[in-house]
């Protein structure tokens, strides 16, 4: 039984000896028992807790429940009513049934012109279009693999349990009432997955509104309300069956149903279910239907001697005899055991009557399973409220100048004298019709008609001016919703879109905080539940089945032995925002094209990947094998197997070019080589030569070498003097063409100074007129530029042909001059 007075027996840092035992897979999770000690007789059990529920400390603990039940219950009241209102604006219910009969008394039309409904639908829809995504992340190397199962499994939960649209449900209420609730909590034994995700109506929910915190972590309790049949509460709680029935008795029976333990947001289905069958008269349609309201109560109790795991990967974790991944950190000293106080969850399940059931909670995180999703959230008490709070006054006086314009053109007014005309209602029907034929007596004034046509258009005007307030307001501009406005220019849309985004941005930043916390909760309960062998599938990106093995004794594959981070990874929700991103990525590209196609080809992966196009994974992942470039998402410590492959053959081509490099260069070293041997050969044949000469006999050969030897020099000297002629005529040529480059630099300079002088002096004649001057300025300025750069290039032609020239004629002296040294030779 729970007993708040009674220590559990557990294992503690006192009195753990030796190693722990796994006692492996369950379909209980901790604490699903209210017994100190298991007994074999399920029905001794039973009794027992029966016992418990009606005992003094029982019934002091439902007395203690039920007093936060009404207390938040009419804390709450007043801003519960606002936020179904706000609901109600979104559904088309603006006009409150006092209004209505006013209305009707008056002859005027309710007309509901929604443009709140346009505005908070952009901003679902914007959100049904992003992409948000996530991973498991391992805490050490030794659960890399282990955390890439999780993702997959988690995935597969998720899909299972059509999460994406329980989400989306809880951020559409987030947006319109101001909170949203996702739960993550376990499967039955009828249910397709053993964990399941979905949202809850924020009209089942009250909460501890002292808490401040965002994940309401500071709270001590949260409460869900159901209605259900009595049978079926029965069913559940056989062993409470006449505590149910006189639950159902004190709520009232058969076709009306109501208590004081609700509200309208809470009961309103529930009243209406009823009350429109009350009035039928259809024969034998006597179908009795007996209720009871059931109370969900999550609520946190300090336990003075929680068994918590102290070091390790599990550290502040509530230890869990069930867990491989706890017993297998104890066993292997990385964590040890200690007890210390600590606030545990509990779950109670109650009616006004009495307790139902009692248990500390089954998830091993210990916190509440009910995530909230805010919108927004009153300063002063917490108290939440969405995008329709602030736009329904003006949205209701929009509705107004609606009806009023609508009766002013509708409606005339008729001034006519006493005894005029024989029955005044007669005339009121004629003047009412566009082709009236109105008689009066003789010898009185004939009846006035006048219509209030400028009044009518004065309320148009205002309906016109709410509905420009509307946008403003909430953000959502004409820009936003692709309209055609009188923003011309690529900036000035942008910068409109941007304020729309900006203002609405806060619903998307809570919405990614929220699936952070509520994906932390429902990690630590795939690590709980999914303890035995079993297989599922995925898919990939093409629709493709693959079935992937958890729990089949491979650590890699284990779910339970390794901690893992919840992290998410959304790209950009602003659809308008990320189009102009790819505009401008593209263009750059385009840009860099011309002059450094090689990184453009090194960054066409990135440019891909941030287009919105079918296939766009595949596509980057096919450029990406092309061009030869890396993820860089990609976890290098376990790349994939397409990956390990691409690594394997770049290695392999990397080498293959190496060794081919190291063969040429071995190829020119021994060119080299050979060159250098070739040059000593004919030097020491020329010494050779030289040594005969001189040491020939007689003056003749002395004579003959003084000749040679002076002719040489002179030539020598004759090709210097025209090699330095060559080399002034070529600085003179060079200084001109570098005058001439100067001179087009400072006309293109002037051009550029004078295009903006011109620019900042007509300024003040608007966006237009400088968008053309630019225009105008960028042909000067490109024109100039061709103009120079023709000019340079003729410049840098003529000088390279002039050098070539002065080249040739150097070779050609120098050829001479050997020649004929070979002749006097």
């Amino acid at each position: 039984m729970f007993n708040p007075d009674e220590k559990r027996n557990r294992p503690s840092g006192d009195d753990v000896s030796g190693s722990l035992v796994y006692h492996g897979g369950r379909k209980k999770a901790p604490g699903d028992t209210f017994l100190p000690d298991d007994t074999p007789d399920p029905n001794r059990n039973l009794k027992r807790k029966t016992a418990w529920l009606d005992s003094p400390q029982g019934w002091n603990l439902h007395t203690n429940l039920m007093g936060h039940y009404i207390r938040e219950l009419d804390r709450q009241a007043e801003n519960r009513v606002q936020m179904a209102m706000d609901e109600d604006f979104y559904d088309h219910i603006q006009f409150t049934e006092d209004e209505l009969e006013i209305l009707a008394e008056r002859g005027q039309a309710p007309l509901v012109f929604n443009m709140i409904h346009t505005s908070v639908n952009w901003v679902l829809g914007s959100q049904r279009r992003s992409t948000m995504d996530y991973r498991i992340l391992a805490r050490n190397e030794r659960g890399v693999q282990a955390a890439e199962r999780k993702t997959q499994l988690l995935k597969h939960v998720s899909d299972a349990s059509h999460f994406e649209s329980a989400t989306a449900d809880a951020f559409q209420s987030a947006v319109k009432a101001g909170v949203g609730w996702l739960e993550a909590c376990q499967g039955s034994d009828d249910d397709h997955a053993k964990v399941i995700m979905r949202s809850e109506n924020w009209r089942s929910m009250l909460y501890d509104s002292t808490a401040v915190r965002y994940d309401l972590e500071d709270a001590r309790y949260q409460m869900r309300v159901k209605w259900l049949d009595v049978d079926i509460a029965m069913g559940l709680w056989r062993h409470r069956a006449g505590m149910i029935e006189r639950a159902a008795n004190e709520s009232g029976s058969g076709m009306f149903m109501s208590d004081d333990l609700g509200d309208d947001a809470m009961d309103f289905q529930e009243i209406e279910h009823f009350h429109s069958y009350a009035g039928g008269n259809r024969q034998n349609a006597v179908a009795n239907r007996d209720r009871v309201r059931v109370i969900e109560c999550w609520f946190k109790r300090m336990v003075p001697d929680a068994a918590v795991m102290k070091g390790g990967q599990f550290h502040g974790e509530l230890f869990d005899p069930y867990s491989p991944g706890h017993v297998a950190e104890y066993n292997e000293g990385r964590a040890f055991l200690s007890t210390r106080p600590r606030q545990v969850v509990h779950c109670a399940l109650l009616t006004d009557s009495g307790l139902l059931d009692v248990r500390r909670s089954p998830y091993r995180h210990n916190r509440f399973p009910f995530t909230p999703l805010w919108g927004y959230r009153r300063a002063r008490d917490g108290m939440p409220y969405g995008m329709i709070r602030g736009l329904r006054d003006i949205q209701r006086d929009l509705n107004r100048r609606a009806a009023k314009s609508l009766h002013h053109l509708s409606t005339t007014r008729v001034t006519v004298e006493e005894g005029a005309v024989e029955d005044i209602e007669e005339l009121r029907n004629e003047a009412a019709r566009p082709d009236a034929v109105i008689t009066y007596k003789q010898g009185k004034p004939a009846p006035q008609i006048d219509a209030d046509r400028d009044i009518a258009a004065a309320h148009v005007e205002m309906m016109s001016r709410d509905a420009q307030m509307i946008q403003q307001v909430s953000g959502v501009t004409d820009e936003n919703l692709g309209r055609k406005t009188n923003a011309t220019s690529g900036k000035a849309i942008l910068a409109r879109q941007d304020q729309g985004q900006l203002t609405t941005s806060l619903f998307f930043d809570n919405l990614r905080l929220s699936r952070a916390i509520h994906g932390e909760k429902s990690l630590i309960m795939v690590e709980q539940y999914y303890t035995e062998e079993d297989e599922f599938r995925i898919t990939d990106s093409r629709g493709n089945p693959d079935f992937v093995a958890i729990n089949n004794g491979d650590p890699e594959n284990s779910i339970a032995e390794f901690k893992a981070d919840f992290v998410v990874s959304e790209e950009d929700w602003r659809a308008t925002a990320r189009q102009a991103q790819a505009e401008q990525l593209l263009e750059l590209a385009g840009r860099l094209s011309s002059t450094a196609p090689q990184m453009v080809v090194g960054i066409m992966d990135l440019i891909v990947e941030a287009l919105d196009v079918p296939k766009r994974d595949e596509l980057v992942k096919r450029i990406r094998e092309v061009t030869g470039q890396e993820d860089p998402d990609a976890d290098p410590d376990n790349p994939t197997p397409e990956e390990a492959e691409r690594m394997a053959a770049k290695k392999a081509q990397n080498d293959l070019q190496q060794r081919a490099a190291m063969a040429e260069l071995s190829e020119k070293e021994a060119d080299a080589a050979k060159t250098k041997a070739e040059a000593e050969k004919a030097s020491a044949e020329a010494q050779k030569i030289i040594a005969e000469l001189q040491g020939g006999n007689g003056a003749e050969n002395a004579a003959q070498g003084s000749e040679i030897e002076r002719r040489f020099m002179e030539q020598q000297q004759a090709f210097e003097r025209e090699l330095m002629k060559l080399r002034e005529e070529a600085m003179k040529q060079t200084a001109r063409y570098e005058q001439k480059i100067a001179e087009a630099d400072a006309r293109a300079d002037a051009a550029y100074r004078a295009v903006e002088i011109e620019k900042a002096r007509i300024a003040e004649d608007g966006d237009i007129r400088i968008a053309e001057i630019d225009a105008q300025a960028k042909v000067a300025i490109a024109k100039i530029n061709a103009q120079h750069k023709e000019e340079t290039a003729d410049a840098a032609r003529k000088q390279t042909d002039d050098m070539n020239q002065i080249t040739d004629r150097a070779k050609r002296l120098k050829e001479q001059a050997g020649a004929a040294n070979k002749e006097d030779a």
